[in-house]
């Protein structure tokens, strides 16, 4: 349903439901509804970009185009429980995501490029790992750290493809190694300018981001107080881990992956590599990548569980090409690959089925400051009232909170079929009893629930109610 901006009252007035400054605010709150339908789109491109990197390599390890391993891994992804939490969510760390999953497919089309095949060059894969970078810049200030542990794993790379370049590729020459990192960072310079100047329309966007903005990063990482509220999302280093691992068998599945795959990597022979080097490189890069990432998030103290999306991804990649490196040397192998594989993907699907019937369950740990079960009953019980009443239909409901206590019975209450108020302070209901006009329901702060009868006595019943944490109300009608 659509927010309603206007409402007409009982006696046929039509007023406005917000003030000035918040008629602005909850068109900014609609339009984040409509970019969530928008963000599943970007969860979508997530998923085909793994599926494409996995081809790729898989294709080059094997010398043939398969699809049944790039597609198991697109299907854990797909129905792991923190993807789905936030697939469509308006977070911008899924944003995030599917850009460092456009790096890592950029990345990868460079490192296993051949002259003469294929039809996109390495000139063009460096240019898009520069656009997908710069797109991750101007996304989220923590693309820092994305990029810090992406140079790390590209570093260690290189130096493994140093001591033994078995992967049938020539080594590149150090003049087109400068021209096309040339081309990354040209790529990476324009998007970042052309997003943070809004379009060449706003050019100090482009000093705040490349010059102030990283000083309010830094006071706001070490989870001082850089804003409001600051202190609640402090946390200890393993917070990011619990928020992974916690009731999944994610927990077993990574460590196990890694495990197996860097027993399968140091027992490898080097004449031996020579089929399984791109393999090998692309379980090297994301197990360095998502190590060094963890180690990064995790000395933060300030932490979210939408920045875990960062960590999820790489972690389960890395795991995944671990299990396949160590299933390919006996059929036992491949066995417990499968199995171990195929628990993990049933065991999502039952997790995110939970989760989508309930989707307000304190048992997901990615529930943060979630709104309490009881929002429901809130808009159950004006529902209700509104249906019952001898003016169903017509019915003016005045909700007076604080903003931020506000949300999310705006959310609950946009399909019910009557008029919605919403002010921000209590001394606003007093002027509107001074109009004489006779809210049928009423919804406070609970600790000013004795001065409503008093105005509108015509109010008999009332209920306490707990929207979020700390935050109680009281519903009069």
């Amino acid at each position: 349903g659509e927010f309603q901006f206007t409402f007409t009252d009982a006696d046929g007035v039509v007023r406005l439901c917000f003030h000035d400054d918040e008629q602005q605010h909850m068109a900014d709150v609609k339009a984040l509804f409509d970019l969530c339908r928008g963000v599943l789109l970007f969860s979508v491109l997530t998923l085909v970009f793994c599926f494409l990197s996995l081809r790729k390599i898989f294709k080059r390890a094997s010398g043939k185009a398969g699809s049944l391993m790039p597609s198991v891994l697109a299907l854990l992804l797909a129905t792991s429980p923190i993807f789905v939490f936030f697939a469509t969510d308006f977070i911008q760390e899924m944003l995030l995501t599917a850009f460092t999953a456009m790096m890592f497919w950029a990345m990868t089309g460079y490192a296993l490029h051949q002259e003469g095949s294929g039809k996109i060059k390495r000139g063009t894969w460096a240019l898009l790992a520069g656009i997908a970078a710069g797109c991750a810049f101007a996304t989220k200030e923590t693309c820092v750290l994305t990029f810090f542990a992406a140079a790390c794993s590209v570093t260690a790379v290189c130096l493994m493809r140093r001591m033994s370049r078995s992967d049938g590729s020539p080594p590149v020459d150090p003049k087109s190694k400068s021209s096309y990192a040339a081309l990354a960072a040209a790529g990476f310079a324009l998007t970042a300018t052309l997003f943070y100047s809004s379009f060449a329309t706003n050019w100090q966007g482009v000093y705040n981001a490349f010059v102030a903005a990283p000083l309010s990063y830094v006071h706001r990482a070490t989870g001082d107080a850089a804003s409001e509220g600051a202190a609640y999302h402090v946390h200890p280093w393993w917070q990011y881990l619990k928020w992974l691992f916690e009731n999944t068998l994610l927990a077993a599945y990574v460590p196990a992956g890694i495990l197996c795959g860097f027993s399968a990597l140091l027992r490898r022979k080097k004449e031996t590599i020579a089929s399984g080097q791109p393999l090998a490189t692309a379980f090297v890069a994301p197990t360095c990548y998502s190590l060094i990432l963890t180690v990064a998030y995790s000395s933060i103290p300030y932490k979210t569980p939408w920045c875990a999306l960062q960590l999820h991804l790489p972690l389960l990649l890395s795991a995944f090409l671990g299990f396949a490196m160590w299933s390919s040397r006996k059929k036992t192998n491949l066995i417990a690959a499968v199995f171990f594989t195929m628990t993990l993907l049933c065991h999502n699907c039952a997790l995110s089925a939970k989760m989508w019937i309930d989707p307000d369950s304190k048992e997901i740990p990615y529930n943060y400051a979630s709104a309490s079960p009881q929002v429901k009953d809130i808009a159950q019980l004006i529902k209700s009232c509104v249906s019952d009443g001898k003016n169903a239909g017509k019915c003016f409901i005045a909700v007076a909170l604080p903003p931020e206590d506000t949300w999310p019975l705006p959310f609950y209450l946009r399909n019910i079929n009557s008029n919605v108020g919403y002010w921000t302070q209590f001394e606003e209901l007093e002027m509107l009893a001074a109009l004489n006009r006779k809210p049928d329901v009423v919804v406070v702060p609970a600790e000013q629930g004795h001065l409503v009868q008093p105005l509108f006595p015509h109010l008999k019943n009332t209920k306490r109610f707990e929207m979020r944490h700390r935050v109680r109300i009281r519903v009069f009608w």
